[in-house]
């Protein structure tokens, strides 16, 4: 491959995955407000779970909430299986990320926790899947392979997970009331605060 063909390749690949952010906006629906709200109202923990790539999202989704002021944690559903899922209790939240909807662990966790008493949200690409219909809430997340890598590397669907993800953690933080205050106040560390203050001022100033 020579080096012109490897950059239109690469161009086209981010092209690719811009468009799927793009669908996955317009996409959204009824199905994520009522995940928003599932989120914001929870008087209990906000548990997300899922494996290989989306488990790592999840992950970042789950740090994400707890630095807007949420209980939110993650739990790999294999350490779920193994006792960890004793942790759940009615009032919880659990969030599962698997974009097929097929994972036996995964599945098997979900089912767990609704027995003892969380509500479920599901985001997956496949709405007919076990994992949808285990789910209180499901989030459709379509994808199109021009934004995978080769059809098949989970690339434009990480991105559109991690956007969702983003949009979820605004608008149940702005929800909740966790403001700029509250923030700075957990943030003392780094350039975060001072970050925080110049957006306060500017804030002001606009006011």
């Amino acid at each position: 491959m020579d080096k012109q063909t490897m950059l239109t390749e690469a161009q086209n690949l981010i092209r690719a995955e811009g468009q799927v952010l793009m669908d996955t906006a317009e996409h959204l629906d009824a199905s994520f407000i009522a995940a928003v709200e599932l989120v914001a109202n929870c008087e209990g923990k906000i548990l997300l779970t899922g494996a290989g790539t989306s488990g790592m999202i999840a992950r970042r989704n789950a740090h994400l909430l707890a630095v807007c002021g949420m209980p939110a944690f993650f739990v790999h559903p294999s350490d779920a299986l193994h006792g960890e899922a004793a942790l759940i209790t009615n009032g919880d939240v659990l969030i599962a990320l698997s974009k097929a909807g097929k994972s036996a662990e995964i599945n098997q966790f979900v089912t767990v926790a609704k027995q003892r008493g969380a509500q479920i949200i599901a985001w997956t690409a496949n709405p007919d899947s076990e994992l949808a219909q285990l789910s209180d809430v499901v989030i459709v997340l379509h994808t199109d392979p021009k934004g995978e890598g080769e059809g098949i590397l989970p690339f434009g669907s990480t991105l559109a997970n991690g956007a969702v993800g983003d949009a979820l953690c605004l608008m149940a933080k702005r929800l909740r009331g966790f403001d700029l205050a509250e923030m700075k106040q957990t943030h003392p560390a780094g350039g975060t605060a001072e970050l925080i203050e110049q957006t306060r001022q500017q804030a002001d100033g606009d006011a």
